[in-house]
C-alpha cells in the first residue's frame, strides 16, 4: 500500500453524529469553515430551510410532495385574518386546492428564512429549493436523539411528521370534524384511526373533567370515623 492510499478517504473513520455530540461537532464544523468562509452562510441558510420544512410539515400536516410544491408566491404571510398557504390542486393529493392557514412561528420562522435568500425572490422560485430527503432526515432525527423505530416497532419517515399533527390536534382538544378539516380527509376514520395516536391522549385528563357524580356519603362517612 502506497503512502497515497493510507493517507486516503478508505483509512477516515466517522463518528455517528448524536444529540450526545451534536455540540462538538457542530464546533469542529465551525473550525473547519473558518478555512472556506464562503460555505458558512449557505450550510447555514440549507439548515434553516430544513428546519422550516420540519415546522410546516409538523404544524400544518402537509405531506413532502405537496411541501416539495411550494413557491413563495403560494406563501401569503400577510393575509387577513389568518396567514395561509395556497396549495394547488395539482400538487395536494386529494387532487384538490386549499388554504392552509399558518401558526405566528411558523409565519415568523417562514418569514426569515425567505428574507435569508433575498427580499427580490420571483414569485414561482421554490419555497424548498433543496428538500430533505430521507437519510437526510433520518440523520436529523438520530442527531436529536430521535429512535428510527420506536418501542412498538414503528418507523419514524418524514411522513410520521402528519401524524404527529393530526394526534397533537386530537390530543389539544380539537373537535374531530375539525381535526379531519385541518388534516384534509375525507373520511373521519382516516383522523381518528390512522392519525391519532391513542396512547398520547390524555384519558385521565378527560376523565377529571367530568362532573362529580358522587353522592358526598363519601365525605360523610369520614367525618363520622374522624368524630369516632
Amino acid at each position: 500500500m502506497t503512502e497515497e492510499d493510507q493517507c486516503g478517504r478508505s483509512t477516515w473513520t466517522f463518528e455517528p453524529l448524536t444529540a450526545k455530540n451534536l455540540d462538538r461537532c457542530y464546533e469542529a464544523g465551525l473550525e473547519y469553515l473558518t478555512d472556506h468562509p464562503k460555505r458558512k452562510p449557505e450550510l447555514e441558510r440549507l439548515g434553516r430551510e430544513r428546519a422550516l420544512f420540519y415546522l410546516l410539515a409538523v404544524s400544518t400536516g402537509l405531506r413532502r410532495k405537496e411541501l416539495m410544491s411550494l413557491t413563495v408566491g403560494q406563501v401569503h404571510a400577510n393575509a387577513v385574518p389568518t396567514p395561509f398557504l395556497e396549495l394547488r390542486g395539482k400538487d395536494a393529493k386529494s387532487g384538490m386546492a386549499a388554504t392552509i392557514p399558518l401558526r405566528p412561528d411558523a409565519i415568523g420562522e417562514l418569514q426569515a428564512c425567505m428574507h435569508a435568500r433575498g427580499d427580490d425572490l420571483p414569485a414561482d422560485a421554490r419555497l424548498f429549493p433543496r428538500p430533505p430527503r430521507c437519510p437526510v432526515f433520518d440523520a436529523d432525527c438520530q442527531a436529536a436523539g430521535i429512535a428510527k423505530t420506536d418501542a412498538r416497532g414503528r418507523q419514524v419517515d418524514i411522513h410520521a411528521l402528519r401524524h404527529t399533527f393530526g394526534t397533537h390536534l386530537s390530543a389539544s382538544g380539537v373537535h374531530p370534524r375539525t381535526a379531519m378539516a385541518a388534516m384534509r380527509h375525507s373520511r373521519i376514520e382516516l383522523t381518528m384511526n390512522y392519525y391519532t395516536d391513542p396512547v398520547l391522549l390524555d384519558v385521565a385528563g378527560a376523565m377529571n373533567s367530568l362532573p362529580n357524580f358522587s353522592s358526598g356519603q363519601g365525605d360523610t362517612a369520614k367525618r363520622t370515623a374522624k368524630g369516632a
